[in-house]
């Protein structure tokens, strides 16, 4: 078990590198099992990506071996938008159980405008603490060692801007979110040789790879219309027809097996039932006297 720890999050059990590693793997792949339900429109999504952030930002902002609680300033924004998309998701009707007639959003200029400030504020916010100091924080930007948290931040603000915005119904969100996975996955596997470390960080790699697969999954099936209400009321209408006249036939099989049955009793007892003569033999056998036939003889 210490063998897969280490090679999952190149660190040994137990320790708090590895246990954050782990559970930001969790948390990732808490999100790719969303995004399959999300991308059913389906409101399942929002709560697997909630316990995505549970499991992973604010628990390791929460750990106490971090007790760094500047972390919250990067998984608040995580947690407000999943409850944003799943208030979006709940204003539009019911097509089933939890499958929502959400349409797609049209692109438009303020979404794309909104959709850029609201990352470059979350990037900030993935610094914590250093956001306190403005003018070293930006400073880090001409430094080459500084390259990798500056993308890191900015792809995570990336995936969670995107998720917000599909709680409105932008399909184009699905792209932004799977350019989100990628750029995590490839500064992943860069990391390593950009170090001179050894093989990356297969933990945070299996994660963000699922994301990205399952953003692009989502991308192509809401490219599928949404079916009117009057569509889905002449479908269901169609159903519960087509189930009624099952039910009829069922009930007329069901008849006329039993009136079969009925008349292979009836056939059945009459087969077995003793003719006249018979019956009036046995009768005088019973009682000592001459049966027809045997008066005929004498």
């Amino acid at each position: 078990m210490n063998d897969l720890i280490m090679t999952l999050t190149g660190a040994e059990a137990g320790t708090t590198t590895a246990t954050v590693f782990l559970l930001t793997m969790l948390s990732s792949l808490f999100l790719a099992v969303g995004n399959v339900f999300l991308a059913r429109r389906n409101d399942l999504g929002w709560w697997f990506y909630l316990l995505g952030v549970f499991a992973g930002p604010l628990f390791v902002a929460l750990y106490p071996g971090q007790n760094d609680y500047w972390l919250l300033l990067g998984a608040v924004p995580q947690l407000i938008a999943g409850a944003v998309g799943l208030w979006a998701f709940s204003r539009s009707s019911l097509r089933g159980r939890y499958t929502r007639r959400v349409k797609n959003a049209e692109c438009s200029v303020a979404a794309l405008i909104l959709f850029v400030v609201l990352v470059l504020v979350v990037t900030l916010l993935q610094f914590g603490e250093a956001i306190t100091a403005p003018r070293v924080l930006f400073a880090t930007l001409s430094n080459p060692g500084m390259i990798t948290p500056w993308i890191n931040a900015l792809c995570t603000a990336l995936l969670t801007v995107s998720v917000a915005y599909l709680g409105f119904g932008a399909r184009w969100a699905w792209g932004t979110l799977a350019l989100a996975g990628a750029g995590l996955a490839a500064l992943t596997t860069l990391q390593p040789i950009i170090s001179g470390s050894g093989e990356p960080l297969f933990a945070l790699l299996f994660g963000y790879v699922l994301i990205f697969i399952t953003a692009i999954y989502g991308l192509i099936a809401w490219g599928t219309p949404v079916p009117a209400a009057e569509e889905d009321a002449a479908e269901e209408a169609e159903v519960e027809a087509s189930a009624d006249v099952l039910d009829r036939a069922a009930a007329e099989r069901a008849v006329a097996a039993q009136d079969a049955e009925d008349a292979e009793d009836s056939a059945a007892a009459q087969a077995e039932a003793p003719s006249g003569d018979e019956a009036a033999e046995a009768d005088a056998a019973t009682s000592g006297t001459e049966t027809p036939a045997e008066a005929k003889r004498d």
